[in-house]
């Protein structure tokens, strides 16, 4: 099949099956061809690299040589996923290319917003209001990089303003090249001021509530007041587009990103929002 049936048919077992409950599975954002998942292609890639799927890329096959292996994995699988499997393949694998992506761009119209498929006057094509100007912040602690650019989408964000003093991640998608890759990607900017973030070593004792505040209290009073720069700078961004400080830690009180906010806050007479 093409790659862009291929990733109709995943989403489709992401959104209508019971693998919408599993938060391994793939989530996805909209691109040039509707749905798209970073996280999936990325993994397709390691299938091609490893010959399990032929290398060609402008379709999806499985590699012959490796069908014994292939047929071995998929009997290993959950019941449940290859019922959700054979579920969508029985409802949407005789459509040809052109009605699946119909169909598909019909019931879920947000996934084509940034479409090359669309008709530019179609409600398809209708993006979301931009975010009113704020100081905007976000944690990306349990989010895949797909859920977390979808999201940002949804806001309204133009700008991602990365404020970790070291911006590499174990989770794909998060470290600063891939990040900014992304970005772009998706016509957004991307900027990343590592002297607002608090360096690892300041983290080694943190086992709680109580030692994070005494962290932050830290880094609001000794270390924000060396970088008034850097905050006025986020200020200047944050007054021209809308824009969010993105830092690891889901509860936004454990993490620098909101005693950044307030201080930018200060500067720029913005409202502070945590998505």
């Amino acid at each position: 099949m093409s790659p862009t049936v291929f990733v109709k048919l995943m989403f489709l077992l992401r959104q209508e099956t019971d693998l919408q409950n599993d938060r391994a599975f793939y989530d996805f954002l909209p691109y040039h061809y509707g749905p798209f998942s970073f996280a999936l292609y990325r993994e397709l890639a390691s299938l091609r690299q490893n010959s399990y799927v032929t290398p060609e890329e402008n379709r999806i096959e499985l590699s012959g040589e490796m069908l014994g292996c292939i047929e071995e994995t998929t009997d290993a699988l959950p019941q449940t996923t290859r019922r959700a499997v054979a579920t969508i393949m029985d409802r949407y694998g005789r459509l040809s290319q052109d009605a699946l992506i119909a169909d598909v761009y019909a019931r879920y119209p947000w996934y084509a917003i940034n479409s090359q498929l669309v008709d530019h006057d179609s409600p398809s094509s209708r993006k979301p209001e931009k975010a009113s100007l704020a100081v905007y912040t976000t944690g990306y602690q349990e989010k895949t990089v797909d859920s977390f650019f979808n999201d940002v989408l949804k806001q309204g964000i133009d700008s991602i303003i990365d404020v970790r003093a070291n911006p590499a991640s174990r989770k794909y998608g998060f470290s600063r090249l891939r990040l900014a890759e992304i970005s772009k990607k998706l016509g957004l900017n991307y900027h990343h001021l590592p002297n607002l973030g608090i360096p690892g070593s300041y983290r080694a004792d943190l086992n709680g509530y109580e030692s994070y505040q005494r962290l932050l209290d830290l880094y609001e009073k000794q270390m924000l007041t060396r970088v008034e720069g850097d905050i006025q700078e986020v200020g200047q961004l944050m007054r021209q587009k809308p824009s969010v400080l993105l830092c690891f830690e889901k509860d936004v009180r454990c993490c620098h990103r909101s005693r950044l906010a307030e201080a930018v806050s200060r500067k720029s007479g913005l409202q502070v929002i945590h998505l």
